[in-house]
């Protein structure tokens, strides 16, 4: 059986169009939630968190479905996974947790700071809507931990 982010990146070889640069780095993103996972820094409250983000991923129909929308359809994704690197990052204890567990081409922080810097243009108002789709309120959150 392959490995997901095998998969994903056949899905978006050579793919040049809207947000390609972002795109690009949907494999590593991925990669990134699966290694968080693993890493004893990661902090147990994040697991479910995390866990949703991957579940996100592999999930066919989801708020902006690659089925229907092509290689821009992993856009909801991208978002889903820096939202919840940087919600990892709060809360973790090791300031390098992105980093060390990261194989992407850009700088981790920089390319979540500007994934959440783009929401409405990447996702629109579609934010709550992929945060309820994964349950986000009942995934233990407080109320303050809630998505802009």
């Amino acid at each position: 059986m392959k490995r997901f982010d095998a998969i994903l990146e056949k899905d978006i070889s050579g793919y040049d169009g809207k947000f390609s640069r972002l795109i690009a780095e949907a494999p590593a993103l991925y990669k990134l939630m699966t290694r968080l996972l693993d890493d004893p820094d990661c902090p147990r409250s994040m697991s479910p968190l995390v866990i949703a983000a991957i579940a996100y991923f592999i999930l066919p129909e989801d708020i902006i479905p690659e089925e229907k929308f092509g290689p821009v359809g992993y856009v909801d994704d991208i978002y889903l996974c820096a939202f919840v690197a940087n919600e990892v990052a709060k809360e973790s204890a090791s300031p390098d947790i992105l980093a060390r567990n990261w194989e992407g081409k850009a700088p981790i922080d920089e390319l979540v700071k500007e994934i959440l810097d783009r929401e409405k243009e990447l996702i629109g108002e579609e934010g709550e809507r992929i945060m309820q789709y994964i349950g986000y309120n009942q995934l233990g959150m407080t109320p303050s931990d809630s998505v802009d």
